[in-house]
């Protein structure tokens, strides 16, 4: 659903404080996006370079205690893995959440969408087929469980052009009709099964199953001043992103139930540029993200530090 007022995450602190001390959180959980939300957009998505400053920030981030780290994104798996070179404390979802890895100790996640493999040959041939378009300096990239093409380098013409081929290639074959489907980001088509399952469906899931950890319990106590209702719990869940598959993660407060905890998720929705969003709050640019979570982690500390 778009908003119909968007506030200035930067601008908007104070709100943004009244919100987590109305939540009082047991555990936060950060979805975070990467291209354009944690680093520039490039030409080429191979040109990305994730600078020591960001490596260093994400790991003082997903250091603090009762905050979960989740890098969400449209890159395979182990592109965004080995890129980002962290593997302590920290959740990444790639293939737009078709693959999922936690790398918390006490947290283990190794999660692939039911029946995503199935897709692999019926990908692997759209993709020969694309590669046969008469045309220079679009991108392919073969995700194994999706296939991206990029044509930020391309003129209007050829873009077209592109489109349209990309588009009849999926419409001329019964099974590619059938079993994919064609999603589109900032200059780029994603070629991808036909599966209810995207970046905000990966996000809910991998919230249920925090709800299962131990050391779950260890965080509330630490973070109430009295007794707490073992069976009830409070998540805030900060969602940020850019493009048009990140508005799955900008969904309402939820509430549901696993096993025997009932949970209340409640969320911070905050969109990279000032445009039609279901976020509530937006920041200029990707510089503004570490400022942005700073704040927020700031708060909390804030927070925590008042109950010691």
């Amino acid at each position: 659903m778009i908003t119909a007022m968007i506030y200035n995450g930067i601008e908007r602190k104070d709100e943004i404080k009244k919100i987590i001390e109305a939540v009082n959180p047991d555990i936060i959980v950060f979805c975070v996006d990467f291209d354009g939300t944690l680093v520039k957009i490039c030409k080429s998505p191979y040109d990305v370079v994730v600078r020591d400053e960001l490596r260093d920030f994400l790991t003082d981030m997903n250091n603090t205690d009762g905050v979960y780290l989740c890098i969400v994104t449209g890159r395979e798996l182990s592109d965004i893995e080995n890129r980002i070179g962290i593997k302590n404390n920290i959740i990444y979802s790639g293939n737009h959440g078709f693959e999922i890895k936690s790398y918390y100790k006490h947290f283990k996640l190794d999660f692939l969408t039911e029946n995503a493999d199935k897709y692999i040959p019926l990908l692997a041939d759209v993709l020969d087929k694309v590669k046969n378009i008469r045309l220079d300096n679009f991108i392919l990239e073969n995700k194994k469980f999706s296939i991206s093409v990029h044509y930020r380098l391309l003129d209007n013409d050829s873009a077209k052009y592109l489109k349209k081929n990309v588009k009849d290639i999926l419409n001329g074959n019964p099974e590619f009709k059938k079993y994919l489907h064609i999603a589109r980001g900032k200059k780029i088509i994603e070629i991808r099964p036909k599966i209810d399952w995207n970046k905000g469906s990966a996000c809910k899931y991998i919230t249920k199953e925090l709800l299962k950890t131990d050391a779950l319990i260890s965080h509330r106590v630490s973070n109430h001043d009295t007794a707490v209702d073992s069976s009830k719990v409070n998540v805030l869940k900060i969602s940020l992103g850019d493009d048009v598959t990140d508005e799955t993660m900008f969904y309402d407060d939820y509430s549901f139930t696993e096993g025997n905890i009932a949970a209340d998720v409640y969320t911070i929705n905050c969109v990279i540029g000032k445009k039609k969003s279901a976020a509530n709050f937006y920041i200029e640019n990707y510089n503004y993200t570490p400022i942005f979570i700073k704040e927020i982690l700031a708060i909390l500390n804030e927070r925590h530090s008042t109950k010691i």
